[in-house]
């Protein structure tokens, strides 16, 4: 097997991408990189200055950063986010 065969394109998992970012956003839960504290957005701390800075309820590490520029927002994601699904059928695969 090639290595071209390995990979897609993102816009193959455009569908499993739409799940997850439309999703109500503060009922998303977030897996801290530093303590291992799991909340609901909901519940982290936001800050605003040049951007907006969204912080773990519990150490205060950076869970988001968000700027928004003219033409486009930018914002980074940092530990690990989850949001609950309906249980897929037995063997269905993700989308």
């Amino acid at each position: 097997m090639e290595a071209d065969e390995l990979h897609t394109d993102g816009n193959a998992i455009a569908g499993l991408l739409q799940e997850i970012f439309v999703a109500e956003f503060t009922t998303l839960e977030r897996t801290c990189q530093s303590c291992g504290d799991r909340n609901p957005a909901g519940s982290h701390r936001s800050y605003q200055g040049a951007g907006i800075v969204m912080r773990c309820p519990n150490c205060g590490d950076v869970a988001l950063r968000l700027a928004a520029l003219p033409d486009r927002l930018v914002f980074e994601l940092l530990g690990t986010w989850s949001r609950p699904v309906e249980p897929r059928p037995s063997g269905a695969a993700l989308r």
